[in-house]
């Protein structure tokens, strides 16, 4: 039984805590240290994640050039992709920035525990409800955002990144170079003096 599940479990009211017990039990668990690639482009996925602890990038090429295309932490939990469901090749790399705990799903584990715990395929169903309509917000504000607004956005409503990933990768995910990042930086910390 593993401490952060249990915890993490316990925040759906659904669940009553000896379900929470239980299924806690079933659920594949996996630790991962800082540096590790869960994956690589060009893999087929027989994997999918969710962040308990840590933060996992991810990230692809483009001329040989990395571009950050997400941050994967405690509050922004779900490592899903098309690639997974359809068993294509990835365009993703996906590394643990910090040591991780990371919900393990494979298809097999997955179905057999929604059979014996029904409750749980309608909690799935909310996460991942919940993560597609925070994506479909955040990205709707990006569009329209000035590079500014992006980064003060960014601050807003992912305050926990800002010290724990490089601010080159920020940079990325945002859309600029880490040059104009800097400018935005210095500008808004003299607007604050």
């Amino acid at each position: 039984m593993h401490p952060v599940l249990q915890k993490f479990l316990s925040q759906f009211p659904e669940l009553s805590p000896s379900e929470v017990e239980i299924i806690s039990e079933h659920i594949p668990i996996v630790d991962k240290k800082k540096g590790d690639m869960i994956l690589r482009e060009g893999e087929v996925p027989d994997k999918c994640y969710y962040v308990l602890e840590g933060c996992v990038r991810q990230y692809c090429l483009e001329d040989g050039e990395e571009k950050t295309t997400g941050f994967y932490t405690e509050q922004y939990g779900t490592i899903s992709s098309t690639n997974y469901i359809q068993q294509t090749p990835s365009d993703q790399y996906l590394v643990c920035m910090e040591d991780c705990t990371l919900i393990c799903g494979d298809p097999k584990t997955d179905m057999e525990n929604y059979e014996k715990f029904p409750i749980l395929k309608s909690v799935t169903a909310k996460m991942v409800e919940q993560e597609l309509n925070d994506t479909k917000d955040r990205f709707a504000k990006f569009i329209i955002a000035s590079p500014e607004k992006r980064y003060l956005n960014f601050l807003e409503e992912r305050p926990d990144l800002s010290n724990r990933v490089p601010q080159h990768q920020i940079a990325s995910f945002l859309g600029m170079t880490a040059e104009s990042l800097s400018r935005i930086r210095r500008r808004i910390q003299m607007k604050k003096a």
